[in-house]
């Protein structure tokens, strides 16, 4: 019986550990905690490592379309970075969405498996970052990146009315 039991209890350890990104709504703020971007995430397939569903830039952005997010459960060092740990990292098509045409940009995220944490007493997020995002062309140009605390469900109302996306604003120079 101790033996059954052992078992089991491997089996819900082992599986929790490959259950990375949660389904759910997560918003992004910057690394001061202060400003909310005007994109979220919507996750709704996680299951064998893969992640995806969308970033949502129609709502609070003025985007046209939103832009399709998938990845895989992963584990990111503390190699130097801002933010690390256990997660998702995804592709975002954010850029072509933000054109509505394919633009030879690309903005990955890594994401983590949780929101961040608020203090009750302040409302200011403490602990680590759950979010950092790279940009770069299909030419190898890395020009740019994002990182910040991670919010759980989407920016509320009014909040990030003229707020940028999480990616920023495109450098003019690689503008068409």
């Amino acid at each position: 019986m101790k033996l059954k039991t052992l078992a089991a209890i491997s089996l819900v350890v082992l599986g929790c550990s490959f259950a990375s990104a949660q389904i759910g709504t997560f918003s992004f703020f910057s690394s001061a905690g202060t400003t909310a971007f005007c994109d979220f995430n919507v996750i709704t397939y996680n299951s064998g490592g893969v992640v995806a569903g969308y970033d949502d830039l129609a709502t609070d952005c003025g985007f046209a379309i939103n832009a399709p997010i998938v990845g895989f459960a992963a584990t990111t060092p503390a190699l130097g970075l801002p933010a690390w740990g256990k997660g998702a990292v995804l592709g975002d098509a954010l850029f072509d969405a933000s054109e509505d045409e394919y633009t030879g940009l690309q903005w990955t995220r890594w994401q983590s498996d949780k929101p961040s944490k608020k203090s009750r007493k302040t409302g200011h997020f403490t602990g680590p970052y759950g979010w950092l995002g790279v940009a770069g062309t299909y030419s190898g140009l890395y020009f740019g990146d994002n990182y910040g605390y991670l919010g759980a469900g989407a920016p509320e109302k009014g909040e990030v009315a003229g707020h940028a996306t999480s990616a920023g604003k495109l450098p003019e120079k690689l503008r068409k």
